[in-house]
C-alpha cells in the first residue's frame, strides 16, 4: 500500500511539522484541498468536497484509483481549533488499510454509468429491514437515479454505496433500467 501521499504524511510527521500541505492535480495544477499538521500530527483534512476523516480516506482511495496529485509543503501557524481529527495517525492508518481492502473489493461491481438505478416500488410494501447506508443511498436515489450521480451525490464513501447497492438489489429493492438501443 505504498502511497505518494502516505510518504508525504510520514515525512512530516517525521519532522513534527506544523503548516499545510496542499493538495494540486497534477493536469492542471488546480487546487483540490488541503492536510493541516500540528506537530506532525494529522489534524484537518480538506479533499475535494469532503473534510475530516472522511477526505483523509477519500485522498487515499482516489489515489489508490491512479488519479495524479502534487504536493506543495507550507510551514504556518495552525491553530488547535481547526483541529476535526482527533485520532493518531497510526489509528488512521490502520483503517485505511481496511478500507482500500473493501474498495478492492467492490470496485468490480460498480454498476455502469449508461443504466438507471430506479426503487421498486413494491419493496416499499415489504417490511425488509435495511441498514442506514442502505437508507443513505434510497434517498439519494430519489433524486439521482445515474450511477456517476449516485455516487458523486451520496454522502457515502464509493465502496459503501457499491456494498449497499449489492445488498439492497439482494433484497429485491431495486430495478435496473438497461439504455434502449436506437
Amino acid at each position: 500500500m505504498e502511497s505518494r501521499v502516505l510518504s508525504v504524511i510520514d515525512e512530516q510527521l517525521a519532522v513534527e511539522f506544523t503548516g499545510k500541505v496542499n493538495i494540486l492535480s497534477s493536469f492542471n495544477h488546480q487546487f483540490l484541498g488541503h492536510i493541516l499538521f500540528i506537530g506532525g500530527d494529522v489534524i484537518q483534512v480538506i479533499f475535494l468536497k469532503y473534510r475530516g476523516i472522511r477526505a483523509f480516506y477519500e485522498l487515499f482511495i482516489q489515489e489508490y484509483a491512479l488519479q495524479s496529485f502534487d504536493y506543495v509543503i507550507e510551514p504556518e501557524l495552525v491553530e488547535e481549533k481547526e483541529r476535526k481529527i482527533h485520532y493518531p495517525y497510526s489509528i488512521l492508518k490502520q483503517r485505511l488499510r481496511e478500507i482500500l481492502r473493501m474498495y478492492r473489493e467492490t470496485v468490480k461491481f460498480k454498476p455502469p454509468d449508461n443504466i438507471k438505478i430506479i426503487l421498486d416500488a413494491d419493496f416499499l410494501e415489504d417490511s425488509l429491514p435495511i441498514t442506514s447506508k442502505e437508507f443513505d443511498v434510497l434517498r439519494t436515489l430519489a433524486d439521482w437515479n445515474n450511477p456517476s450521480d449516485l455516487y458523486q451525490q451520496c454522502e457515502l464513501m464509493e465502496h459503501e454505496v457499491t456494498q449497499a447497492l449489492i445488498s439492497l438489489r439482494k433484497k429485491g429493492a431495486l430495478k435496473i433500467l438497461a439504455p434502449r438501443k436506437e
